[in-house]
């Protein structure tokens, strides 16, 4: 059981549940608190001394008990447990405080137990409840719920939808999360609380309705982090990218205790590219490439970015340069659309008007490289990279008089006539290819048979095809 997770969500609650006691009940509390963490050798024996002031009053004496488990003191905290329910065995502070002990030493099966004992035998402290919900909300939630459903019975004013949400989200059950959130006056919520109903809206992918929440927060919270973080992100899932500018410089300028992750940069640098801010975009990305601290997979992702971000300035040898290490990054898990993107890029650059003849020779034969090495790793994707392998021949040569296309177009040919089936695209690319091989065959071969016998099988599968029509009946 996680202690800490235990402790964060009830933080507010204990704001809301704090018993009311008498001046010296409470004077007695805080004198023993003083000298625990004073630390003296007779501290103990100091703390007795203020006990016997308060030996009837629980609360007071479990008070007491907490002062010393603050203090990570845990056999002194369960001693003056003991007393408190000694002094009064129906008073459910005693045995809450048991049962906080056990969560400090992650003992939540006890822990629970204690806390059910706590309602059994004081059914009108809320602390009973909401501590055994909290401790059971994982491993049974329903029971959690049932727990909480019983004390909004006992005491109607007390935050049960609240709570409730908390527990759902922690359970992992997003949609009865909001549910119970939606419940609930999101001015009668902490900075946190609107943080986890805003990320379980945005996690269900309902960025509208996050956004709502999240600037909710922003206006009452606006040093809040991850409030800021949620509205970043919800701006930028919306395309809103002026407003995600904005939550990301809040988030980075004017946020209080704040961890800022990969994602954070990410996000930011992506409105950036966005709106064409591209010498910004390229100073959040690289901070995440240059924070080793950042998941190496992360730091790798944004080689993209990078690469996207120089591409757009027409930046080719940049943006190859970042693709390269994207590509290289990715080797032990490579896809065919990420060898894709490298070739496409290669092909961007030989049409780039912009690029000398030699630039674009050399980017085309790159592209081609590529394009095969792709056929030979996905098999799959072969007949996709040799139309686009083909097509590489017109750039330099508009005609391609030389006939560089033809292996790639008769290889294609091939392809598409051993498929079992074949669906509209697989036809316009076999057209495609037979429309070039009479072309060839005519005007760069002159071989006028053999452009004849292509025009044959063009009209098999479009027999209205004026240019196969006219070839057929040449002499």
């Amino acid at each position: 059981m996680k202690t800490a997770k235990y402790i964060i969500i009830g933080a507010m609650m204990t704001v809301i549940s704090v018993p009311t006691m008498a001046q010296d009940a409470t004077s007695a509390i805080e004198q023993a608190t003083k000298i625990i963490k004073s630390g003296a050798e007779d501290k103990d024996k100091q703390v007795t001394a203020v006990f016997k002031t308060v030996k009837k009053d629980a609360k007071a004496i479990a008070g007491i008990g907490r002062a010393y488990l603050d203090a990570k003191e845990y056999d002194n905290a369960d001693k003056y447990a003991d007393l408190a329910i000694k002094a009064n065995k129906n008073c459910a502070a005693g045995y809450v405080l048991k049962g906080d002990i056990c969560v400090m030493k992650d003992d939540g099966g006890a822990a629970s137990s204690w806390f059910e004992n706590a309602t059994t035998l004081d059914p009108q402290d809320p602390e009973g409840y909401r501590r055994y919900a909290q401790i059971n909300a994982k491993a049974d939630p329903d029971g959690s719920i049932a727990k909480l459903e019983q004390l909004r019975s006992i005491d109607p004013s007390y935050p049960v939808d609240l709570v409730a949400a908390e527990i759902q989200s922690k359970a992992g059950r997003a949609d009865a999360a909001i549910e119970y959130y939606s419940k609930v006056d999101l001015d009668k919520m902490e900075d946190y609380q609107l943080a986890d109903y805003a990320s379980t809206l945005f996690l269900k992918q309902k960025y509208d309705e996050s956004l709502k929440v999240s600037s909710f927060g922003n206006n009452k919270f606006p040093r809040y982090g991850s409030l800021n973080r949620l509205s970043l992100l919800n701006n930028v899932n919306l395309e809103k990218y002026e407003e995600a500018i904005k939550f990301g410089e809040r988030l980075f300028n004017s946020s209080d205790d704040v961890k800022y992750t990969a994602l954070d940069y990410i996000n930011y640098g992506t409105a950036l590219q966005k709106l064409k801010k591209n010498d910004e975009a390229i100073k959040a990305f690289e901070k995440v490439v240059n924070t080793r601290t950042f998941d190496m997979e992360q730091r790798i992702s944004v080689f993209k970015n990078l690469s996207d971000v120089y591409k757009s300035m027409g930046d080719y040898p940049k943006a190859l340069e970042y693709y390269e290490k994207y590509v290289k990054g990715n080797q032990t898990k490579m896809t065919a659309n990420i060898k894709n993107g490298l070739a496409q890029l290669y092909r961007t650059m030989a049409i780039d008007e912009n690029s000398t003849p030699e630039q674009k020779q050399e980017a085309i034969a790159k592209a081609d490289k590529v394009f095969s090495e792709i056929a030979e790793e996905f098999p799959a994707f072969k007949q996709a990279v040799t139309a686009q392998r083909a097509k590489l021949a017109f750039i330099l040569d508009p005609e391609d008089k030389a006939g560089a296309a033809k292996p790639h177009y008769d290889q294609l040919i091939e392809i598409i006539n051993g498929l079992e089936s074949k669906d509209a695209s697989d036809v316009a690319q076999l057209k495609q290819a037979l429309s070039y091989n009479i072309v060839y065959f005519v005007k760069v071969n002159e071989d006028i048979a053999k452009a004849k016998e292509y025009a044959a099988k063009l009209l098999e599968i479009d027999p209205e095809n004026a240019m196969a029509k006219q070839v057929s009946e040449l002499q």
